[in-house]
């Protein structure tokens, strides 16, 4: 029985190391070898010191996401050519963030594809995410669903939203206008909000989604803090600055959900109705279910250390007492002036006394 767990244990973690070190390299070598498709050349690499080159403007903002590299390469399969544009994120949270990035459901000819987890299409160009990579296609549109496919296949490892992410309530939501915001320069204008008062030095999430209720459009903006504390702190702030707008914000634990671009309280209640955040406390330690046979060992042995303690401290302290009076007889312990003896007599007569008249 150990040794079987010992095996899965080992299994595990060889697992969880192979997802975890899924590199660029290793997913564009399994998609030639696993599909149809084949590279043209030899995959340009980026990093954080010349990313611009190929994000531009942009730039910035996908290193603040939390880039680990990039890399561009041309395929050619049997529905033509498509140029792929690799980005590898330091985890799913920072793949879904840059994918929220370039999301825009305004652009001409947007619309939403099934491709990995969530994916977009404008024209000839298609993204999508999935785990801790965002993928980027231009080409045909039948030569991207396939090409998409093949890499959607041969990525590994689980794709999570950011925590605050989910606490968007779905009903009403406008689907595609959700965005992951990781600091100050992410607040658009159209939020009308201050983002140095949001706590962004306090470690703040943010998401922001659209929302329609009744025809008329609102924004929700999520804040999520590391503590209940913080968040209350800035409830408190944002209560003071517009003490008249109550019905437009609400705290749920360490969320503040706030609305913006609309006047109309109907439509922030429908919308923060939906808000919700709970804390669980589990007790994730085994029941110690001790039988009886169990219990009585352990009677047992308790017992027997602590007679064994007795012994031994016994044994210590008359060793001590004899090797003391050995080596220094009658002046640490029997000392004569210390000593006094009750004598009984019993080998004396009895001697009668009367008392006279």
């Amino acid at each position: 029985m150990p040794r079987k767990w010992f095996w899965s244990l080992l299994w595990a973690v060889i697992f969880t190391a192979v997802l975890q070190g899924q590199s660029r390299e290793s997913l564009l070598k399994a998609v030639q070898e696993t599909s149809k498709w084949s590279p043209a050349d030899k995959p340009v690499q980026y990093s954080e010191k010349n990313i611009e080159a190929l994000a531009g403007n942009r730039a910035a903002a996908v290193t603040r996401y939390g880039l680990t590299g990039a890399a561009t390469l041309d395929w050619t399969g049997p529905e033509g050519n498509v140029r792929l544009t690799l980005y590898e994120m330091f985890d799913a949270g920072a793949a879904y963030g840059l994918f929220t990035l370039d999301r825009n459901i305004n652009q001409p000819g947007f619309s939403m594809t099934p491709l990995g987890t969530e994916g977009f299409r404008a024209g000839n160009r298609a993204e999508f995410w999935q785990s801790k990579y965002v993928v980027k296609l231009e080409g045909s549109p039948p030569g991207v669903d396939s090409l998409a496919r093949s890499v959607s296949e041969n990525i590994f490892g689980r794709s999570i939203k950011p925590p605050v992410s989910t606490h968007l309530t779905p009903q009403n939501l406008v689907q595609g206008s959700e965005k992951y915001i990781v600091d100050a320069s992410g607040i658009g204008r159209d939020l009308d909000i201050d983002p140095q008062a949001l706590g962004f030095e306090d470690s703040v999430e943010v998401a922001t989604a659209d929302y329609r209720v009744g025809g008329k459009s609102a924004h929700l903006v999520l804040l999520m803090y590391p503590t209940q504390q913080l968040a209350k702190k800035y409830e408190d702030i944002w209560a003071a600055a517009a003490p008249h707008d109550a019905a437009f914000r609400k705290r749920v634990g360490a969320v503040l959900a706030l609305v913006r671009g609309s006047q109309d309280k109907s439509v922030a209640k429908a919308i923060l109705d939906g808000v919700n955040y709970e804390t669980q406390v589990t007790w994730d330690q085994p029941r110690p279910d001790i039988s009886l046979r169990d219990v009585i060992l352990n009677i047992f042995t308790f017992t027997g250390v602590a007679l064994l303690f007795t012994l031994m401290v016994g044994l210590s302290f008359g060793g001590v007492r004899v090797f003391l009076k050995a080596r220094y007889p009658d002046r640490i312990f029997d000392r004569p002036e210390d000593m006094e003896i009750i004598q009984l007599k019993l080998d004396q007569g009895v001697m009668r006394k009367q008392l006279g008249d």
